[in-house]
Parts: C-alpha cells; structure tokens; sequence
C-alpha cells in the first residue's frame, strides 16, 4: 500500500514539476484594477524538478527512482479584468498546458494606497482533459514606495489532485512568491518562489523553487494603474 501511494504522489509531483500542473508563477500585487480596467501579462519562468532522495528513504529499498535536478523554462500569458472597483477575475494559460481561472478581491487599501492586500482564490486544470485538478488560495500583500516601484509577497496554499481512479491522495503545497515590479504604467519585474510539497497524508516534503521575468500591460480608458 505504501509503494502504491508513493507511486501516486511519484506522478502528480512528477506532472507538477516537468509539465507545471500547478502553476507556482507570482507578478501579483495586492492591489486590483478598478472597474472596467484590464491588464495583459506575459512571464517566462524557469522551474526546479523535485529531489525525491528524501521521499525514497521512508519507502521501500526497491523503489528506485532517478529523476535529476533541472531548471526548465515555460512562458505564462495571464489577463485580469476589474468587474468592480476591488473585484478582478483572471484567467492565465502557460506553454505547459496549464490552464487557471482566478478573483482576487482587495481588503485594505486602494489603487493609491502605499500598502494593499487582496485575498484570492483560483482553479486550474492541466489540459483540460487529464483529470489533474488545482486549488490554488493567495493571499496578496504589496509595499509601493512610489508608482514605479512596487515588492510584493504572495503566501499561497495549494491543493493538487486527480480525478483517476485509485488515487485517494493529492499533494499540498505551502509557500510564498516574492518580486519587485519597476515601471509608472508598463510593469517589469522578477519573481521567484519557493513551495514545500508533501502529500495530503503527511508523508514526505519535497521543495520546488522558481524564478521568472515577466511584464504587466494595463489596458483601460483610466490608464489601467496599479
């Protein structure tokens, strides 16, 4: 039984890391658009495989796996939508399939404010059709000194699972994205981010980092700030 969940968690981690499953990529403030508004973004991110040396040793000898460590790159294209003055909705599809669909609403502050934050909450899908499911819950905290400065921190959770047959367990991830976004109305950035996975019974802990450059383009009569 040990073997079978280990083989499980071997291929949804596996899909996670080399197909981006669930996709870990930041540029994100906490602040929203205003209604009306919209924005384009574009990233390309580099990826961390899994280690699963440590996972190895609590399962049985004979479970060999040899999966190298990598950096492999994918490029994200997201767009947001402000359908009220704290209220965007998202959607973003990455060159791995991965497909999400997002809101964000802000708590403190405002299009101006030095400090904001936005709770969010997102679904995604790899492909549509492999029965690999997301749950991604951000929470989005910015700093922004001036408007053409802004750091950011994103903690998230996520839950990750199939819809397969015979697979009882799914992964969590815990984490955060930090990055720092220059520019007045066009946003140029870098991000990286760091998430523990473990399955959702608690055995195991692998770490994934990522690092990406990306780009936000306001779109709206108000000049789309953010």
């Amino acid at each position: 039984m040990k073997n079978q969940l280990f083989f499980i968690a071997l291929l949804l981690v596996g899909m996670a890391a080399f197909t981006g499953c669930a996709s870990l990529t930041g540029f994100q403030d906490g602040r929203t658009l205003g209604q009306d508004n919209g924005e384009l973004g574009v990233s390309l991110n580099f990826s961390q495989s899994p280690d699963f040396d440590d996972w190895e040793e609590e399962f049985d000898d004979s479970v060999n796996v040899d999966i190298p460590q990598l950096f492999f790159p994918s490029f994200e294209f997201s767009g947001r939508y402000g359908v009220a003055d704290k209220v965007d909705i998202g959607v973003r599809l990455n060159t791995n399939l991965n497909l999400g669909v997002s809101g964000k609403f802000q708590v403190v502050g405002d299009k101006e404010s030095q400090f904001a934050m936005s709770l969010g909450a997102e679904v995604g899908t790899f492909g549509l059709v492999s029965g690999l499911w997301n749950v991604q819950i951000p929470v989005f905290l910015s700093v922004h000194p001036s408007e053409r400065f802004t750091w950011y921190l994103t903690p998230r959770y996520i839950y990750q699972f199939t819809s397969y047959a015979g697979a009882d367990n799914g992964l969590s991830y815990v984490g955060a994205n930090t990055g720092l976004m220059f520019g007045n109305r066009n946003k140029f950035g870098i991000d990286v981010g760091y998430y523990s996975v473990s399955v959702s019974d608690g055995e195991g802990d692998l770490g994934l980092l990522q690092i990406g450059l990306g780009a936000r383009f306001p779109l709206g009569g108000r000049g789309g700030r953010n």
